[in-house]
């Protein structure tokens, strides 16, 4: 891991972002790319929510799995943290509109399900802050149904299966079995 201070914020950019950026470039119609891309924009679109509510930012983490973004945001009121939650998929979807691409309103509906780690799951634990059980078992569901959908269209379309289809699910799972600690 390559790790570096900028700013007052730890950097820090695993193999494993590398490798899926190495990968994005193999792929012949470049769909990961554009994914990376988006994604990228996505974490600016929380950034400037964290510029805008005053939120303290620790550290960015290239990862596998994507960029996340560590912040002090407990002092924060609820609709500047619902805001910082919402601003990436805000900005997803504005592209989305701008440009009329479908990648941006995959990537926004993608995070906004109600997986623990992902903006969806963040919203709802803000939302119900005392349901963590229940909230465990709605992204254990997801991630359940998500894995059938893959399976499916594997078995149904398995041409139509993708690079970054695959890395995303095995992030996803590997990072819901370890409590979204990647």
């Amino acid at each position: 891991m390559l790790s570096f201070r900028i700013l007052k914020t730890d950097i820090h950019i695993g193999f494993g972002f590398l490798l899926v950026t190495a990968v994005s470039f193999l792929e012949p119609n470049g769909i990961t790319g554009a994914c990376l891309f988006f994604c990228f924009m996505h974490e600016l679109g929380h950034l400037l929510a964290m510029k805008i509510t005053g939120a303290k930012v620790t550290a960015i983490r290239f990862y596998g799995g994507g960029i996340g973004i560590s912040a002090d945001t407990e002092e924060l009121s609820k609709p500047a943290r619902l805001l910082i939650y919402l601003a990436g998929c805000l900005t997803n979807l504005l592209f989305a509109l701008v440009l009329k691409d479908p990648i941006n309103l995959a990537i926004a509906l993608f995070n906004l399900m109600p997986v623990s780690y992902f903006d969806g799951g963040m919203i709802l634990r803000l939302l119900f802050p005392n349901s963590e059980k229940p909230l465990e078992i709605v992204s254990g569901i997801t991630i359940c149904l998500l894995i059938l959908a893959f399976f499916t269209s594997a078995l149904t379309e398995p041409a139509g299966i993708s690079i970054s289809q695959i890395m995303t699910l095995f992030v996803i799972i590997a990072s819901e079995l370890i409590d979204g600690e990647v």
